[in-house]
């Protein structure tokens, strides 16, 4: 028998290049792995084994699929939640989750049987490793920006920029994932609402 030949490791920077694309395919399009090596192969001509891709999602916290662990903890965390009146919106790996698959997990996931119902409820733990974010959901009618040129602050920004100062009021502190506002764009903001 010929032993199997081992894939050489990829260069970090070639799995960085493409990590938007694999998050894009794999998460948010929902396909199935190999699909992913096929366009990963074909399209982008980046070879990774299947091993490589699983181990590269994983260290990127991007799954599918928790552990029976995971959901119990998530549902326990909506329960605890809804008991304080707080309704809860679900994000696996970013992508948020529809209340059937929830309603679906606690099914698989979190039955009880009459005995278990009578003894004293432990929360399980918190796995150290999920990729699920719980919080309440935005406010209904509230639109999801799929570019920062349709976030409010740029829009009132561009709008501004034909105000009598000429948009100098705005004064931007640039950093990742985050615009800092400063008070001068706040009084040049409600000034122009005002006005119009």
């Amino acid at each position: 028998m010929v032993p199997r030949r081992r894939k050489s490791a990829i260069d970090q920077r070639e799995w960085d290049q493409l990590g938007s694309v694999i998050r894009n395919l794999y998460l948010e399009e929902d396909r199935a792995l190999k699909d992913v090596l096929v366009i990963l192969r074909t399209v982008h001509n980046f070879q990774p084994s299947k091993s490589q891709l699983e181990w590269k999602l994983k260290q990127w916290h991007m799954t599918k699929n928790p552990t029976s662990t995971e959901w119990r903890h998530v549902i326990s965390e909506i329960d605890q939640r809804l008991s304080r009146g707080k309704e809860s919106q679900i994000y696996l790996s970013g992508i948020p989750l529809r209340p059937a698959s929830i309603k679906r997990a606690r099914g698989r996931h979190c039955y009880e049987s009459a005995i278990e119902r009578t003894l004293p409820r432990v929360e399980p733990p918190s796995p150290m490793d999920i990729s699920v974010i719980i919080r309440t959901p935005s406010p209904e009618g509230q639109t999801r920006f799929s570019s920062s040129a349709t976030l409010p602050w740029f829009q009132a920004r561009q709008a501004l920029q034909g105000a009598s100062d000429g948009g100098r009021a705005l004064n931007f502190c640039h950093r990742p994932y985050t615009v800092f506002l400063t008070l001068d764009f706040c009084r040049a903001w409600v000034a122009y609402a005002s006005h119009h």
